[in-house]
């Protein structure tokens, strides 16, 4: 990879995507519909990996991104399932 071995919590809730093997080059993730180009970008641009991406619903995201990379302090209000959007975090990674 370029930038480090994984992704770390901003860049999970960021990008909405959860890691969840790697095998070789390529890195298996869970991201949405909605998400995916963008969390693919990120893993070929910044992590320089090929991505596999298991597409699944905004809850499901939203649940695994909970339990692997809960946020101090809780979650922004606008953060639930039917309104995860994530469009206006502008951290300055090139995934965009």
């Amino acid at each position: 990879m370029k930038h480090g071995r994984r992704i770390d919590r901003r860049r999970a809730w960021q990008f909405a995507v959860v890691p969840v093997r790697r095998v070789g080059d390529e890195l298996e993730v869970l991201s949405t519909v909605r998400h995916a180009p963008r969390a693919m970008r990120f893993i070929r641009n910044v992590l320089g990996l090929e991505p596999r991406v298991r597409l699944v619903d905004e809850a499901h995201l939203l649940g695994a991104l909970r339990d692997r990379f809960a946020l101090e302090g809780g979650e922004p209000r606008w953060m639930h399932p039917g309104r995860f959007d994530l469009s206006h975090f502008q951290l300055g990674d090139n995934g965009d």
